[in-house]
């Protein structure tokens, strides 16, 4: 068995524990859904700038709506990264330990 899902399975038991991993799940899910409209903005961009437009806005437009979007995804990113902090330490441990 994989030894993060075995990990899971003992945290779904607690249920302070799986309260957490519910908010983690569901930011995570959050952050992924950001992710695909960045890959969204980056083609309409592409595309607008060859054709002038797409969907109706200009490049200058996606250009706008790019920079919103990436402080939006930073902020949702280093929360990502407080919310898993203690992972990303253990995991630098066996990287480099």
């Amino acid at each position: 068995m994989d030894p993060m899902a075995k990990a899971f399975e003992e945290a779904k038991k607690n249920p302070e524990m799986r309260k957490k991993l519910k908010v983690k799940a569901a930011f995570s899910m959050l952050l992924f859904v950001m992710f695909l409209g960045v890959i969204f903005i980056t083609v309409g961009t592409a595309i607008a700038s060859k054709n002038g437009s797409f969907l109706g806005m200009t490049q200058l437009d996606f250009l706008k709506l790019r920079a919103r979007y990436g402080i939006v995804m930073m902020l949702l990113i280093i929360i990502h990264l407080l919310m898993n902090r203690s992972i990303m330490k253990k995991e630098l441990e066996m990287l480099f330990g």
